[in-house]
């Protein structure tokens, strides 16, 4: 067996190493600049495509080990394993911010379909989160300074992209108010009172739908929080391009450990309630909609594996650990932070006092009354202080999406049937 050497990408000119530039996407020589462009290191791959009942998903081949001049290494903190090219002086892992990284030998990685070259390089990631943090009015000051941005690496995180067909028929109560009129009743004490009513029709709906979703992603890698991925979207896919080993010229790549099958439950989800939605829209006309049921299936699915540019930065303070992402393509943030409670509690006092002294001065104008105006004006400060704190609080930290609207095709959806069937008519209050 030949023996693999590593591999690096050297400059034609001077022999110096080359590093691929996103902002332009060329190979560049850090020390005499020259510039070359990526055709010069296109590698083809075959690739083979294999069906399974419900998903479709191509079967890709496996590079050997130490192909390419690739390197493998595990975390032995949080167990992430990364690739490289062997250009990376990796010394801490982007996941978990710990610093022992050991070389082992590379035992493969499945080539994958696509992928997404960076786009921005580090200096503007690193600008990206500054921007990030000055947004953030609870971080504490000494976390902002001791953010160790320039420890920032680029990843090649591992994605799994669904395309499919959804089929859905959705089951609803809807009413319409005929009209509304008032009653005279007797009260309590039997004395004469008007009261508000309407005459309400009863309709029972259903709709149906077909429409399509294309490449629907959820990340491959178990150490990675799916809310980081998730916050980060969306990636134009219009620039994802073969895979050509080149691209991880100085960069990590993080080798899957989720199956598609693991993670499709994920996607299911999200399909299905962007589904629910878009089928939900259609029922108009009507002054309240209630859902019934909606049966949805996931049909003629086929899955692709991408690997996508991503920034990631991991560092602890106070006891805890805090990540960041920055999509390497977009320059999109997200990242979990910590919150100085003192400066939650000047701003929901601040907030509070600012609310109540508006709030006072227009209610005395229209109660005539100090001192309820002054009760009001307290709780109503009260809650729009404690609002202003939770969604302070709320833009600190990474979401997980529940839904796929953004992959969508909207020329794709399609009303199959819709049925109005009117049940009955009867009165009520109000």
């Amino acid at each position: 067996m030949a023996e693999n050497k590593l591999q690096e990408y050297k400059c034609p000119n001077c022999t110096g190493p080359l590093e691929f530039q996103g902002d332009i996407q060329k190979m560049v020589c850090e020390y005499c600049g020259s510039e070359f462009d990526m055709s010069e290191f296109k590698q083809s791959a075959e690739q083979k495509q294999e069906k399974n009942s419900e998903w479709e998903q191509k079967q890709s081949a496996e590079l050997a080990a130490g192909a390419n001049g690739m390197q493998e290494w595990e975390c032995k903190a949080c167990g992430a394993v990364l690739v490289s090219d062997g250009q990376v002086g990796a010394t801490e892992c982007p996941y978990c911010g710990n610093p022992a990284i050991v070389e082992s030998t590379f035992s493969g990685m499945n080539l994958p379909d696509g992928i997404i070259p960076f786009a921005i390089k580090k200096d503007t990631a690193m600008q990206k989160m500054k921007d990030f943090y000055s947004g953030k009015k609870l971080i504490p000051d000494e976390f902002v300074k001791n953010n160790r941005m320039e420890k920032i690496q680029g990843v090649y995180v591992p994605f799994w992209l669904f395309d499919c067909g959804a089929r859905g028929t959705g089951f609803y109560k809807a009413t319409k108010v005929k009209r509304r009129f008032t009653k005279t009743v007797k009260d309590s004490n039997g004395q004469d009172i008007q009261e508000h009513w309407k005459e309400v029709e009863e309709y029972a709906v259903s709709r149906s739908a077909h429409m399509r979703y294309a490449k629907v992603p959820a990340d491959g890698a178990k150490e990675m929080k799916d809310e980081y991925m998730d916050s980060i979207e969306p990636f134009d896919y219009s620039k994802i391009i073969d895979y050509e080993p080149a691209y991880f010229s100085g960069y990590l790549a993080n080798k899957y450990d989720e199956s598609a099958e693991e993670v499709k439950g994920r996607v299911d989800t999200r399909i299905k309630s962007t589904t629910e939605s878009a089928i939900r829209e259609t029922v108009t006309g009507y002054d309240s909609v209630n859902q019934e049921s909606c049966n949805i299936t996931i049909e003629d699915g086929k899955i692709d594996y991408c690997m996508l540019p991503v920034w990631m930065l991991t560092t602890r303070w106070n006891g805890g650990q805090y990540t960041f992402a920055v999509n390497g393509q977009t320059g999109k943030v997200t990242g979990d932070m910590p919150v100085d409670n003192n400066k939650a509690t000047a701003m929901f006092f601040k907030t509070l006092l600012i609310c109540a002294v508006i709030c006072a001065v227009i209610g005395y104008f229209v109660l005539s009354d100090i001192v309820t105006a002054v009760i009001v004006a307290a709780v109503i400060g009260l809650i729009v202080g404690a609002i202003t704190v939770s969604s302070a609080k709320s833009s600190m930290v990474s979401h997980q999406k529940t839904e796929a609207s953004e992959y969508l095709l909207k020329d794709t959806f399609k009303l199959t049937g819709q049925n109005d069937r009117y049940v009955r008519s009867y009165e009520e209050k109000g």
